[in-house]
């Protein structure tokens, strides 16, 4: 790994409008840190932790400082990360830092740059999100330690430094530690603007710490959402139809209701449920279950009715996207050369490692889940939903994530374990199968898109027209939201307005309804957009005669992170160096939300009828990195991630159903077909960008691009696997 810090400043990718907003939600969140109480912890634990200063903090008398977490760790490292920012700015010793995860759905846990009102972890905005909140926290925590050490110590507050979890006297050397000024600093007030740490202050920031939660994870203590075991708990296996939507019209149960350890059998939405002492008690007797279901539309979907309803949906006007400008029919009729293309990318499943899980207990109007979530707000509102009751009654228990990738907000599961749990009058744990959670999945969702890139007489782009059909998961996610947004809807907000300073882009897009949930899958947008838009480059450098990196290097020539970043990857990669029988692609993605410039580069070997990807480099700026570490092991995973989607994953249908049901038919990435990854991160300034989604993004057309070198096939339809390429 090599980090190199630059001292580019204070740019900041996203501009002042997001900026602003950040900070304006600021002193809100900060001064809610210190008033506000905390929820309840898990079920028999005491609300808070011991010596809490506010919403993101404790100090306890035994030295210890622990971190308050809100946000999910599902692998991405912020349990290590977030704790390292609060660790850094407050002067607090590592090796004395913890963290503890928080069930609070206290405001100041609103995620400040996704949906409104949600405690909601996604976007990969933990850091950047909180980076603010959790340092003026830390600050004014710092400052209440040093007013109460100068009283006891007899001294100017001025004279004292903090450091390694003591407050020293400057002059005399005497200190005091943490634990002996917790009780005292807890009394002290609370500042109003604490004096923030400057960069250069901030000692743990930029250092590759180890990953707090791997310990817990080798030795077993960790706890995820299949883990849990309530007291009197039972067990449910669930069974649901082949079609989005169905609804269960009778049930044969007579056999399984005499099966040893049945409790209950009961309809569920879109199902049937097996309650039993035992988990494979309960799935024994789901398999004696013979259900029918009522006639649904869904029933004759096939991955042929999902392309004619796209194509259908792509010959409507459609709706404007975000970032449209110029005038770009004026531009084309001007343009030298015009190229048009079309591309698809089919459903996805999240295929995490850790199916869905749900334990619920309902006792009156008091209820509580246990579950691997992105958000509690949503799974609050799931089972209050189901269950008629108030949101803000039910305690959600958020366990570690065995994967999210988009996949945990747990509409069906979280349904299923309330209404069992109140059934059957005892607490209820409610688990998929592997088959039944990539078939029953919220899906990423099929697009079919059209683009027009029209040319200049030196072969640059002067006009760019993108045009998408597809499902939208604002309106199956966050109907809220999207009734406050549409029609604009994600994935396809923005197709165009992106770095490449294309004087004349147009974005269309048309919602197609699709006969699978959608939902938020990693990369969004940006898959879909970066597709379209980095093969067009390609192939625009292609025309022109033009090496694609030296031409995406000219488009870009007046950012100097982007070309250090371009640069740095041709550097590690040797671009244009490959050996005899090795070629190279590269994609390249800007993205203002997540403050990010990535380039990769992918090379393979071999034919079309037997390729081979070798190698991916990839090269990282987003801004300041907290932990290198973490930030080149989560671009790495991203970058595999997004190889094994664009490789070989689909979801087809047919008879309204996925047809892909376990891993043996969802071909994900295999570790023989894993090539070498190389990732360099370059931290730029003094505010952190995203890491976690980003690898996935841009790697699939890196892929295409380095397929195209290797064969002259231009293929715009993923997966590539089977649709021109074999893989070895």
């Amino acid at each position: 790994m090599n980090t190199v810090e630059t001292s580019s400043g204070r740019e900041i990718v996203g501009g002042t409008s997001r900026r602003g907003f950040l900070e304006g939600i600021g002193t809100t969140a900060f001064l809610l840190a210190f008033q506000l109480p905390v929820s309840p912890g898990r079920a028999g634990e005491p609300s808070g932790v011991s010596g809490q200063f506010n919403a993101f903090l404790a100090i306890g008398e035994d030295d210890v400082v622990t971190a308050i977490i809100a946000q999910t760790e599902g692998g991405q490292g912020n349990s290590t990360g977030m704790t390292q920012v609060i660790a850094a700015e407050l002067g607090a010793a590592w090796p004395r830092m913890r963290y503890r995860f928080t069930t609070g759905r206290r405001p100041e846990y609103i995620n400040p740059m996704l949906y409104e009102g949600l405690v909601l972890t996604a976007g990969s905005s933990s850091i950047p999100g909180f980076y603010g909140a959790m340092r003026r926290a830390a600050a004014a925590t710092r400052e209440m330690l040093v007013a109460a050490a100068a009283k006891q110590l007899g001294v100017s507050p001025g004279d004292l430094s903090v450091s390694e979890s003591k407050v020293t006297h400057s002059h005399s050397g005497r200190y005091l530690t943490f634990g002996q000024l917790a009780a005292a600093a807890a009394k002290e007030p609370v500042p109003a603007e604490p004096r923030l740490r400057a960069r250069k202050e901030l000692l743990l920031i930029g250092q590759p710490l180890d990953r707090l939660d791997v310990p817990p994870k080798v030795d077993g203590s960790a706890r995820f959402g299949l883990d849990l075991e309530a007291p009197d708990m039972l067990y449910a296996a669930v069974r649901h139809g082949p079609a989005y939507g169905s609804t269960v019209a009778a049930i044969d149960d007579a056999k399984a209701k005499s099966m040893p350890g049945v409790r209950l059998i009961m309809a569920v939405p879109q199902g049937v449920a097996v309650v039993a002492d035992q988990y494979w008690q309960a799935v024994k007797a789901l398999a004696e279950v013979r259900e029918t279901y009522a006639s649904h539309p869904n029933d004759n979907a096939s991955s042929t009715t999902v392309e004619v309803a796209l194509r259908r949906g792509l010959e409507q006007p459609g709706h404007p996207t975000m970032g449209s400008h110029g005038d770009v029919a004026t531009a084309m009729k001007s343009a030298v050369k015009v190229l048009e293309a079309e591309f698809s990318m089919p459903f996805l499943s999240h295929a995490c490692m850790e199916p869905v899980s749900c334990t619920a207990r309902v006792s009156g109007d008091q209820v509580e889940l246990w579950l691997s979530t992105k958000s509690p707000s949503l799974d609050a509102g799931h089972a209050a939903r189901a269950l008629g009751i108030d949101p803000s009654t039910v305690v959600v228990h958020n366990e570690y994530q065995g994967g999210d990738f988009g996949r945990r907000s747990g509409m069906e599961h979280t349904t299923e374990a309330v209404l069992l749990a109140k059934a059957a009058g005892r607490p209820v744990k409610v688990v998929w199968t592997r088959e039944e959670d990539l078939r029953v999945d919220q899906h990423r969702t099929a697009f079919l898109g059209r683009v027009r890139m029209g040319l200049g007489a030196d072969g640059t782009p002067v006009a760019y027209e993108a045009k998408i059909a597809c499902d939208g998961l604002w309106q199956r996610l966050f109907p809220w939201f999207y009734a406050k947004k549409k029609p604009v809807d994600l994935p396809m907000f923005n197709l165009v307005g992106g770095s490449y300073g294309i004087p004349n882009e147009a974005g269309t897009y048309v919602n197609v309804p699709l006969p699978v949930r959608i939902g938020a899958f990693r990369g969004n947008n940006d898959t879909h957009n970066g597709f379209m838009l980095e093969t067009m480059i390609d192939e625009a450098a292609h025309i022109a005669g033009a090496d694609p990196l030296a031409y995406r290097r000219r488009l870009l020539s007046k950012d100097a992170r982007s070309i250090a970043v371009l640069d740095r990857a041709a550097a590690i990669a040797g671009w244009g160096k490959a050996a005899p029988g090795h070629h190279q692609g590269i994609a390249y993605l800007q993205s203002e939300f997540y403050r990010c410039r990535l380039a990769v580069i992918a090379e393979v070997s071999g034919t079309a009828d037997a390729l081979r990807v070798e190698r991916l480099v990839g090269v990282c700026d987003s801004g300041l990195a907290i932990n290198p570490l973490l930030a080149e092991r989560a671009v790495e995973a991203g970058m595999i991630f997004g190889l094994s989607n664009s490789m070989s994953e689909r979801i087809s249908l047919a008879g309204g159903a996925p047809e892909q049901t376990n891993f043996d038919t969802y071909e994900i990435l295999r570790i023989d077909q894993t090539p070498d990854v190389i990732v360099e991160i370059i931290s730029v300034g003094d505010e952190p960008g995203s890491f976690g989604e980003v690898g996935t993004m841009p790697v699939g057309t890196a892929l295409g691009n380095a397929i195209f070198s290797a064969t002259g096939k231009r293929i715009r339809t993923q997966p590539f696997g089977g649709n021109g390429v074999t893989f070895v």
